[in-house]
């Protein structure tokens, strides 16, 4: 059952990444396709899971009926290890951070989280955000993209100002800039595709925004 929920989710995820004229996308998209062509056993992966998951999932659930991509990650969950980065627990930006945080790989190098594939080129997964979550500024050497699974969601890259992404929306983050990201006042689920460096982890930066709670309350509400 997990060999047919995954080949599903990579055939959806490849078609979302396809429809996208940004030619970042098309190339994961090619990749997807291939890695399901080649699928053969998955990895022995060990059941884990994170605080927000149950409110992510439910959030899941209420678009799965109209959106093929999220009905195949729901079927998908069971499967999927979710952790939480051990450098952000030591030193969370937010007292409630590590309760509204998490994420799973669905693909990675070895030396990444448990990985229901394994592969050394390409890293990708979900991330899932509790409501009014902000996840402040950082950067890291792999170029990213994130999907918007759910939504509304609000994204900022630099010194700019929030922009509002809704669900279906692709966010690319080039390699090393700085980008932070806001839930809404629902359970955010996300997906990401990392290429390039994909054993260096991400590192929050100083950022002047990071401490506006009027911006931060502004946006959360936003729709």
């Amino acid at each position: 059952m997990t060999h047919s929920n995954l080949s599903r989710f990579l055939q959806c995820f490849a078609d979302v990444l396809d429809r996208e004229g940004q030619p970042v996308a098309k190339s994961h998209a090619k990749r997807l396709r291939y890695l399901q062509s080649r699928l053969s056993a998955l990895q022995d992966v060990p059941a884990a899971r994170v605080p927000v998951q149950t409110s992510c999932e439910a959030e899941l659930r209420t678009y799965a009926s109209g959106c093929p991509l999220a009905d195949a990650l729901s079927r998908l969950m069971p499967a999927i290890h979710l952790t939480r980065s051990e450098t952000y627990l030591a030193a969370p930006p937010s007292a409630d951070f590590g309760n509204n945080y998490g994420y799973g790989v669905i693909c990675g190098p070895e030396s990444g989280p448990p990985a229901l594939i394994k592969d050394s080129e390409i890293s990708f997964g979900l991330m899932f955000l509790g409501p009014a979550t902000h996840y402040p500024l950082h950067s890291h050497p792999a170029d990213e993209i994130y999907y918007a699974v759910t939504g509304p969601s609000f994204w900022r890259t630099g010194d700019d100002a929030w922009s509002s992404r809704q669900a279906g929306e692709i966010i690319h983050h080039p390699s090393w800039i700085p980008h932070a990201t806001l839930a809404a006042d629902r359970p955010l689920v996300l997906l990401y595709v990392w290429q390039g460096d994909l054993d260096t982890d991400a590192a929050f930066l100083p950022d002047w925004m990071a401490s506006d709670s009027t911006l931060t309350t502004q946006g959360a509400g936003s729709k």
